[in-house]
């Protein structure tokens, strides 16, 4: 129990700190910039609005609220003291601890991502997705909760109903991304 309330706790100081970072980097370097930059992404991962340089800070803005707001969401799961009332103790605690780690997971993409955007933003740059359009990557996360979603209901179905429920849940699930990847719709 200790290891995961200290990686959590990582997770939290990682999440930060990322965006503190690269937001002191912004201040620093700051009064460079030109009057207009370029500020937001199109599908081509090219700047496609450009405005007063201290829309710069738009990235931080954005990142450190989805933070926060994980963050708020991980208090409040964890101040519940009960997911379901139809649930044994069991499965509540997987359950809030499934919920926890997706925020968790949630955090730690957008503070990556809003960082990585504030870093190209800072250096006028393209914006670098992994060679996926910028719109496509920022639908990343919803495989984070649809994982999250999938495991907690095996989980509670395998064992009310005794089948191997999960394995098709998960083959499902894998079927889905080889295919997205495959038509490179992903």
């Amino acid at each position: 129990m200790k290891t995961y309330k200290k990686l959590r706790t990582a997770v939290n100081i990682l999440s930060f700190g990322i965006l503190v970072v690269y937001l002191v980097y912004m201040l620093a370097v700051y009064g460079e910039f030109p009057e207009q930059i370029g500020i937001h992404y199109g599908d081509d991962n090219e700047f496609d609005v450009y405005a007063s340089k201290w829309l710069a800070f738009f990235p931080f803005m954005a990142g450190f609220g989805l933070v926060i707001v994980f963050t708020i969401g991980s208090f409040a799961v964890n101040k519940a003291k009960h997911i379901s009332k139809k649930f044994s103790e069991e499965d509540n605690v997987f359950v809030r601890k499934t919920v926890l780690i997706a925020f968790d997971a949630m955090k730690l993409f957008w503070a990556v991502f809003y960082s990585i955007w504030a870093h190209c933003v800072i250096h006028q740059t393209r914006m670098f997705t992994f060679g996926l359009p910028i719109r496509e990557f920022q639908t990343l996360p919803l495989l984070i909760i649809i994982g999250a979603f999938l495991g907690a209901d095996s989980k509670i179905r395998l064992k009310k109903s005794k089948r191997f429920i999960i394995v098709g849940e998960v083959v499902l699930f894998a079927v889905v991304i080889f295919v997205k990847i495959i038509r490179n719709d992903f």
